[in-house]
């Protein structure tokens, strides 16, 4: 194999890897911001579930004053209707007793339709608390674990650009500025395998002779059809 060749492929790699590591590194920040915008929602959820129970609590509180005057008041009623001196006077009193009986008899159903609410989600509150501790300790590891890794991939990337560089600066500088062109038009792919008689990069067929050559000689190549540099892969 040319000898260039095999350090463009080598260069190849390494520039894919740096991608692969910068791409890592850029979405660190953006997972973490991710992240926390999901503990928040999950936080103004729980914050509207407790208001929910808050509201609850005050409508009982409410229902349950109400329910005491309506007893202070029927107390009275019913005072009232021992003085009463005439029929028609006592039967309106007893509708008024009645009225009132019943007003109550609602409210204490609705007394009892809140608590069972209350205690449904008082219980879910419970829940959902114990859910969001651990979700934030399982969000806070792992903002830290993506954290604590940019060192590593940093390093890991000064590595890499050292190579691209020492590669870059033994390799013919007409076929690198040729590798550069092909590299920007291709997406950063400006080496393609050439396997079965195909470029592994846009899958049509090689010519049987160029094939050949391939095969034989160490003649730089390209490919006919996307003008990505052909190479035939080393036995490791």
């Amino acid at each position: 194999m040319n000898p260039d060749l095999r350090k463009l492929i080598a260069l190849q790699d390494i520039e894919k890897n740096i991608s692969v590591l910068h791409k890592k590194v850029s979405e660190i920040p953006v997972k973490t911001s991710d992240l926390e915008a999901a503990a928040q929602r999950a936080k103004a959820a729980h914050e509207d579930r407790v208001a929910l129970v808050r509201e609850l609590a005050n409508r009982r509180r409410t229902l349950e004053g109400e329910v005491e005057l309506a007893r202070a008041k029927l107390s009275r009623l019913k005072e009232q209707l021992m003085a009463v001196k005439t029929n028609k006077e006592y039967t309106a009193m007893l509708s008024e007793i009645k009225t009132a009986e019943t007003r109550i008899g609602d409210e204490e159903d609705k007394i009892l339709d809140l608590m069972e609410e209350l205690e449904s989600g008082e219980n879910a509150i419970k829940l959902a608390e114990t859910e969001m501790r651990r979700e934030r300790a399982a969000i806070d590891d792992e903002i830290r674990r993506m954290k604590e890794d940019i060192p590593a991939l940093e390093r890991e990337l000064d590595i890499l650009r050292g190579e691209k560089t020492a590669i870059e600066a033994g390799v013919d500088p007409e076929l690198m500025d040729h590798y550069r062109r092909i590299s920007d038009a291709r997406k950063g792919i400006a080496l393609a395998e050439a396997k079965d008689e195909l470029c592994c990069a846009c899958h049509i067929r090689i010519r049987p002779q160029m094939y050949a050559d391939l095969l034989l000689t160490e003649t730089i190549m390209f490919c006919d059809s996307c003008s990505r540099i052909l190479f035939i892969r080393e036995e490791s």
